[in-house]
């Protein structure tokens, strides 16, 4: 890759001469491309294995007749809490961590062949159960219980490695990729993740219960080939020295204060976190979503299925303009428009939802693709513009651990969420004796959290500006601990 050393420096995305430097990493366009076509190459077979374990593996449990309950604690459950225990402990690491082959990469080399192993293991977990009950376990124990028992034993060890590569692979990106190209990188990015979930539903998924083996073995060996190379091709430059503990101590409950004294104590990153919980508890009301269009509105789920899929070929279209537009006008100040307009439909949504009984049939297929179409450009615009804003609001030297505090509150948000959106039904249900009656509210959740959303990030853009803006913007270090360096 053509990226080459060179003084650390803050980008200004008006000085033409910087706008291919990110720390002291140089690119040429050429070496920008490659850099590019190795991280998106990266992400379509990260895609293909993130894809194939959700979608396979509650087949597999199903087929050896495991209960419901044991499905959710596997797929689910385990993984979140190891998420939760786990995620901010590596990204807390890998911000201070130090080697000749940067902060990131190392634990993504580390991590990629057990990873491997034990998705490979997944996909001959059932033979491997039977092996051990008929010949190890000498059938002590029923056979399901053994299946089953050894394939939670797997999907544990793939998750706890999974873990290094879902936390830091995404900080990469905030290392290598020169900022003024971040919102377009982050754009090509969905793009690429969403033609690998369309490829695979389209051309692998019919194979799922005939071939699941395959499908494990092909996916590992081509995420294996697939991150080494990344992580042999991409270089990461090199970093000033770790921040250091709030007190100058080490050891457990030292960093345990820092990452609390420096997430958690200033309103700047608080505004952060509010802003997504907000929009975390609109994903809340998705489990809810098709009961309002059928049950409620009254539409055919094929009809559902043709404006959704032709809106998300529309939107993957739409996500590089909205990249570009981010670049240049900045993240934030997209993201904030994005999540205004979002609570600026609310109202009209509201509307539509209110009226409808007094609506011909005729007309609401009419009325709901028109909400669909415009609120789909709004859609993208969030997308893009997301990550590229908390990438260029969070300390860039301690990006990871601000990421899973952001991801420990949305986390939070969504476990009460997703309880308080349900009662929330059951609520206003008693309101009305037809069942389907509740659901008519369901614009107006969306539109409450949507409009809180959207005040926090005005409030956050506002501290943004009083920092500097784009130009001069620095995140703000609580007090006690040391300056972050300035982003843009």
């Amino acid at each position: 890759m053509s990226a080459n050393a060179s003084p650390a420096a803050s980008i200004n995305p008006s000085a033409d001469a910087d706008r291919f430097k990110v720390g002291t990493l140089s690119y040429t366009k050429a070496g920008l491309i490659t850099l590019f076509l190795f991280l998106l190459w990266g992400d379509f077979c990260f895609t293909l294995m993130e894809t194939v374990v959700p979608s396979i593996l509650p087949i597999k449990l199903n087929g050896i007749g495991a209960p419901n309950w044991s499905l959710g604690l596997i797929v689910t459950t385990i993984p979140n809490i190891m998420s939760a225990a786990i995620n901010p402990v590596i990204s807390f690491r890998s911000d201070r961590f130090r080697s000749r082959w940067g902060r990131r990469i190392p634990f993504l080399f580390g991590a990629t062949p057990f990873l491997v192993l034990f998705l490979i293991l997944l996909g001959y977990a059932v033979p491997i159960g039977r092996w051990l009950h008929d010949i190890a376990l000498h059938g002590r124990f029923s056979e399901m219980t053994v299946m089953l028992v050894v394939i939670g034993v797997f999907m544990v060890c793939f998750q706890f490695f999974n873990l290094f590569i879902t936390s830091v692979y995404y900080y990469l990106f905030n290392d290598v990729v020169p900022h003024v190209f971040l919102a377009r990188f982050m754009a090509l990015f969905r793009v690429v993740g969403s033609c690998a979930g369309a490829g695979y539903n389209f051309f692998v998924l019919k194979y799922a219960e005939t071939h699941m083996q395959q499908i494990f073995l092909i996916a590992g060996l081509l995420y294996l080939v697939a991150f080494l190379m990344m992580c042999w091709k991409v270089r990461e430059g090199d970093y000033p020295p770790p921040p250091a503990y709030v007190g100058e101590r080490r050891g457990f409950r030292a960093a345990l204060r820092t990452y609390a004294t420096e997430c958690f104590t200033h309103r700047f990153y608080w505004f952060i976190f509010l802003a997504n919980a907000c929009v975390a508890m609109t994903w809340a009301s998705g489990s809810y979503v098709l009961l309002y269009q059928t049950r409620y509105l009254g539409l055919d789920f094929g009809f559902i299925g043709k404006v959704s899929g032709v809106c998300g070929i529309v939107g993957v279209a739409l996500l590089y303009p909205a990249g570009i537009l981010a670049d240049r006008k900045h993240p934030l100040r997209v993201m904030l428009l994005a999540i205004g307009l979002q609570a600026f439909m609310g109202p009209f949504s509201i509307t539509f939802a209110m009226l409808r009984p007094d609506i011909a049939a005729e007309w609401v297929p009419w009325i709901f693709v028109v909400l669909a179409v415009t609120s789909l450009p709004i859609h993208t615009l969030y997308a893009a513009s997301e990550l590229p804003a908390l990438m260029k609001v969070f300390p860039m030297d301690r990006y990871g651990q601000f990421s899973s505090a952001n991801a420990l509150v949305r986390s939070g948000a969504l476990i009460v969420g997703g309880v308080a959106c349900g009662a929330y039904f059951d609520l206003v249900g008693r309101l009305h004796p037809d069942p389907e009656y509740c659901y008519r509210f369901l614009p107006v959740w969306n539109f409450a959290f949507q409009g809180a959303a959207f005040v926090f990030t005005w409030l956050l853009y506002r501290e943004w500006k009083k920092l500097g803006g784009q130009n001069g913007f620095t995140p703000p270090a609580p007090t006690g601990t040391a300056p972050s360096p300035a982003t843009t």
